[in-house]
């Protein structure tokens, strides 16, 4: 628990972290999305949105399933809620398609330069001790890089690479693509 936080602050963040993973907030706005997809669009509209498509993935990546399974999960779910099924076969190829974004930093129209904080850490799978102790090789692992704004907290851009390739590589890379959306102070 970070030390300038009461018990109650910090409990209350460990909660909110559920409604972070498990964000349904597309179910709000979808039909005004799937208009604004269509405007102007010639041919068959869109059916779904592409928050509904990142919601798929996330159940997809966050539980490890199959594609067929995320079908099933969206099935037994439109019983209960205004969901949309999606074929597995298109579902694959819409979530192929998804490229990584974070919600916009500046949400109330301030449009001062930010402070950036980037920062690494290595990733490894589970059973590290037994790879240790029994099977004895180099073992792979991936580094997640984050650059966050220090005004609002929010994520603005992230990577993660193969573990073997130093931080440095991908700094600038990563700066100049936080550049392009958002004016940029300092970097830290």
């Amino acid at each position: 628990m970070p030390l300038n936080k009461s018990w109650h602050d910090y409990n209350e963040s460990l909660i909110e972290r559920g409604g972070i993973l498990m964000d349904i907030g597309f179910l709000k706005s979808q039909s005004n999305e799937i208009k604004k997809m269509n405007g102007g669009k010639v041919g068959a509209p869109f059916e779904y949105s592409h928050t509904y498509i990142q919601f798929l993935a996330f159940l997809k990546i966050g539980f490890k399933i199959a594609y067929r399974t995320v079908q099933g999960i969206v099935r037994g779910l439109s019983d209960y809620i205004r969901i949309e099924e999606m074929h597995f076969t298109h579902l694959r190829r819409r979530i192929l398609k998804i490229k990584p974004s974070v919600a916009s930093v500046n949400n109330d129209g301030d449009d001062t330069p930010i402070t950036l904080v980037v920062d690494a850490s290595g990733l490894t799978k589970k059973g590290d001790y037994i790879e240790q102790r029994w099977i004895r090789k180099r073992k792979e692992f991936v580094k997640l890089h984050i650059a966050v704004d220090t005004k609002s907290e929010k994520i603005v851009s992230f990577r993660v690479i193969k573990g073997n390739v130093h931080d440095s590589k991908k700094l600038g890379p990563m700066i100049k693509e936080v550049a392009e959306e958002y004016d940029i102070d300092k970097v830290y």
